[in-house]
C-alpha cells in the first residue's frame, strides 16, 4: 500500500506535458480551425464527392446501421456503387465507421447533418482530421528523443514534419489520408519506444498497440498496407532473442485484428468482398457484374488514350518505359509532384543516410529503410496504376500517408553539424514547403480537383465566394 501511495505521489508531481511539446499541436489548431472546409467553403456545390460520400456513409451507419446511402447521397456523385438497386460508396468505410460514434452522440443531442449542414461537418472534420494532425505533432516531438535533440530542436522537427509535408493542408477537410498518416506515426512511435526499452519482455502491450495503429491506418487508407508490412518487418531486427522477435511479430498482427475484423464485418455484407470496392468493381455504368455498377461523371475524350487503345501497332518496350518514366517524373516534379511541392523531403534522405552509420541500432536503421521503401512503393503504385492526377487533389493526397514518417528522419540531419550554407539551403527549402502547405490548407479538396500546379490554383481561388449556390439536381451534403 505504501508503494502504491508513493507511486501515485510521484506520478502526480511529475511533469507529463512539456510546453515545447504542446507548441505544435496548439499551432495546428490555431491555423486549421478557421480554415476548416465547412466554415470556409459551405457551398454544397464546392464540396468534393469524396467528402459527400463519406458524410453520407457516416449518416447511414449512425442512423440505419448499414452502408446504404440511397437517401443520404446524390446518385450522380463520382464513386457511387450500385448493388442490387442500392447505392454504396466505393470508399473504404474505416474512417466513416469511427466517426459514426461521434455523429450518433450528436444525434442524441439533437444535431443532424440535414438541419446542421455546417456545424456537424465542422465537428466531424475536427474529430476526424484536425485533432489527429495535432496529435501527430505531439508524437513527432516525443519520437525526437531518438535523435537526442534538445527540446527546441524537437519542437522544430515537429513543426517541419506537420507544416512542411502537406499534413497541415489535409487537416482542414474530412479525409482518410491525414488520420491514416497519424496512425502510422503512432505505430512507429511504439516501435521506437520498444527499440530503446531496457525491458523488452514487458513490451507486449506496446507491440499490440503498434499493430492496432497500423491496422487502423490500413482500414482507412488501403495503401497503408504497404507500411503495415514494413513496420512488422522492423520487429525481427530488434536486439531480442529470436523467440521474442517471432512472438513480437505475432503480437503486432494480433493487435491489428480488431481493426481488420471491423473492416471485414462492414464490407463483406455490403460488397461480398473485403477488398476495397473501388479496386475490384467496374468503372463504368455500361459495365455490369452481378447487378453491380459504378457511377462516373462524363469526361472529355482523350485523343491520346484512344490512340493508345485502338492503335493497331502494339506499344514497344521503349514506349512503355518512356511513358512510365514520364509518369514518374510527373509524380515527383509535376503539377502534383512530391518535390515540386515539398522539396524539404530531400533532407529526409540525408537524415536516413546519416542513420545508416554503424553506431545506430539495427532496428532504427530498419525503421528508416521502411519509411523510404514504403514511400517509394506507394509512389510507384500510383505511377503504374495510371492514376488520374487531376483527382490527386492538393499536391498528391496519395502520398500523405507516408510523408510524416519519412520526414521524421530529418531529425537525424538536425543533430549533426553543418556549414552555414547548408543551413541556408535547408531553411529556404523549409520556407517554401511550409508556405505551400499553408496555401493548400485553404482548399485542399475542391470539387473536380486540380488540373495545374496546385498552390497556384488555390491562390487563384482566394478569397472564397461569399454567397451560397443553390444545390442543383438535389445535390446536398447529407440528409433525407
Amino acid at each position: 500500500m505504501k508503494r502504491l501511495v508513493t507511486g501515485l505521489w510521484r506520478f502526480a508531481n511529475r511533469t507529463h506535458v512539456r510546453p515545447w511539446g504542446l507548441a505544435t499541436p496548439i499551432l495546428v489548431l490555431l491555423v486549421a480551425l478557421p480554415l476548416l472546409r465547412p466554415l470556409r467553403h459551405p457551398d454544397p456545390m464546392r464540396v468534393s464527392d469524396d467528402e459527400v460520400l463519406r458524410l453520407a456513409t457516416i449518416q447511414s451507419l449512425a442512423e440505419h446501421g448499414n452502408l446504404i446511402i440511397n437517401q443520404t447521397a446524390p446518385a450522380d456523385a463520382h464513386g457511387v456503387i450500385w448493388i442490387d438497386g442500392h447505392r454504396y460508396s466505393g470508399q473504404t468505410p474505416g474512417l466513416a465507421a469511427m466517426l459514426a460514434g461521434p455523429y450518433w452522440a450528436m444525434l442524441r443531442l439533437g444535431y443532424n447533418l440535414h438541419d446542421n449542414s455546417i456545424l456537424v461537418p465542422y465537428l466531424l472534420t475536427l474529430i476526424g482530421a484536425t485533432l489527429p494532425v495535432a496529435a501527430a505533432g505531439g508524437l513527432v516531438y516525443r519520437m525526437g528523443r531518438l535523435f537526442e535533440l534538445r527540446r527546441v530542436w524537437r519542437m522544430t522537427l515537429a513543426l517541419v514534419v506537420v507544416f512542411g509535408g502537406g499534413l497541415i493542408s489535409y487537416a482542414t477537410v474530412l479525409n482518410a489520408h491525414a488520420p491514416a498518416a497519424a496512425a502510422v506515426l503512432a505505430s512507429a512511435a511504439c516501435l521506437i519506444h520498444l527499440g530503446v526499452s531496457k525491458k523488452p519482455t514487458r513490451g507486449g502491450g506496446w507491440l499490440m498497440l503498434a499493430g492496432l495503429c497500423a491496422g487502423v491506418a490500413m482500414i482507412m487508407e488501403p495503401t497503408a498496407a504497404v507500411l503495415f508490412v514494413l513496420l512488422a518487418a522492423v520487429i525481427p531486427t530488434m536486439r531480442w532473442p529470436m523467440a521474442l522477435r517471432l512472438g513480437g511479430v505475432l503480437l503486432f498482427v494480433i493487435g491489428a485484428l480488431p481493426a481488420i475484423a471491423m473492416h471485414v464485418a462492414l464490407t463483406m455484407p455490403a460488397y461480398g468482398s473485403w477488398i476495397p470496392a473501388e479496386m475490384i468493381l467496374p468503372r463504368s455504368p455500361a459495365d455490369s457484374w452481378s447487378a453491380i455498377s459504378v457511377s462516373q461523371p462524363s469526361t472529355p475524350l482523350d485523343i491520346h488514350s484512344i490512340n493508345d487503345e485502338e492503335s493497331p501497332a502494339a506499344p514497344t518496350l521503349w514506349m512503355s518505359i518512356g511513358k512510365t518514366t514520364g509518369r514518374l517524373l510527373e509524380a515527383l516534379l509535376g503539377s502534383h509532384g512530391l518535390f515540386s511541392h515539398f522539396p524539404l523531403v530531400i533532407v529526409a534522405f540525408f537524415g536516413i543516410g546519416a542513420v545508416m552509420h554503424r553506431h545506430w541500432p539495427t532496428s532504427t536503421k530498419a525503421l528508416a529503410v521502411a519509411a523510404a521503401a514504403g514511400g517509394a512503393i506507394i509512389i510507384l503504385t500510383a505511377v503504374l496504376s495510371r492514376a488520374d492526377w487531376s483527382s490527386a487533389m492538393f499536391a498528391s493526397r496519395w502520398f500523405v500517408v507516408f510523408l510524416p514518417l519519412l520526414m521524421f528522419w530529418i531529425g537525424a540531419w538536425l543533430r549533426r553539424n553543418h556549414r552555414p550554407l547548408s543551413w541556408v539551403i535547408v531553411g529556404l527549402l523549409a520556407g517554401f514547403s511550409v508556405t505551400v502547405s499553408l496555401i493548400g490548407a485553404s482548399n485542399p479538396y475542391p470539387r473536380g480537383g486540380f488540373d495545374g500546379y496546385t498552390p497556384v490554383a488555390v491562390l487563384r481561388d482566394l478569397p472564397p465566394t461569399p454567397t451560397l449556390t443553390p444545390p442543383a439536381h438535389g445535390r446536398q451534403l447529407a440528409g433525407g
